[in-house]
């Protein structure tokens, strides 16, 4: 018997709330890096290691949001909310006085990095890998489920950008300029997770697996950001990794 409409969106609403739960569990606030920054108090060379291959990670991830708009040919809705993603990130128009990646290129450079330090082939295999994860999920999965992975990255970025913003604030001398990054998206980040999350409940009985594949997608990505965070800690805190 084929599951009538109703029936679908209730599964894909369970399957999200399941997604939600392994979010809640694996968010990057709870991880060292960020719970932790009291104990390991890191100081501006500390930041600069860690803040370099954010560089690298900002700049190499902004495909899957083109990737996303090249696989919805026919959904303007999908196709409109990828521009704006990419407006976002990639310009001064709504988010910012430069695109994201410059806004940490700008803390990187406060925390003493060097030109060559922004050099592609200077970008961590751990950061490779986290994008190339990210961006095989947002190309090759329908795109309902890739914008429930960006959703599960988006949904608690907020929260830790917030706190290492605030730390920042209370730590050291870095200037609202300096801290933009942090700022950004510690304002933005969850209207655009909820943006997502109502496109992803629109579309998702596109998908006829939806409810298992939501589950493994969502572990998926928040596995790679784990362990993402982990090389990040090792760079901000040899000692403490």
């Amino acid at each position: 018997m084929t599951a009538t409409g109703t029936e679908r969106a209730a599964t894909a609403e369970t399957a999200i709330a399941g997604c939600q739960r392994i979010v809640a569990e694996r968010r990057s606030a709870r991880h060292p890096f960020v719970a932790e920054l009291d104990r390991i108090r890191p100081g501006r060379a500390d930041l600069g290691r860690w803040a370099v291959q954010k560089y690298h990670q900002v700049f190499l991830q902004n495909v899957i949001f083109s990737n996303i708009h090249a696989n919805a040919a026919e959904f303007e809705d999908v196709r409109q909310a990828m521009m704006d993603q990419l407006v976002a990130e990639e310009t001064t128009i709504t988010s910012g006085s430069a695109p994201h990646y410059t806004l940490m290129r700008r803390f990187a450079s406060a925390c003493g990095a060097r030109q060559e330090d922004f050099d592609p082939g200077q970008a961590a295999p751990e950061v490779r890998g986290y994008v190339g994860t990210l961006t095989d999920l947002c190309r090759n999965r329908h795109f309902a489920l890739a914008m429930l992975v960006i959703y599960c990255i988006e949904s608690q970025s907020g929260e830790s950008a917030g706190r290492l913003l605030a730390w920042l604030r209370a730590n050291h001398d870095f200037t609202d300029a300096e801290l933009e990054w942090f700022s950004v998206h510690a304002a933005d980040e969850d209207e655009h997770a909820s943006a997502g999350l109502a496109l992803v409940e629109r579309h998702a009985s596109l998908v006829p697996d939806f409810a298992s594949a939501a589950t493994a997608c969502a572990s998926a990505i928040t596995e790679a950001w784990l362990r993402l965070h982990d090389f990040y800690l090792s760079l901000l805190a040899p000692g403490h990794a």
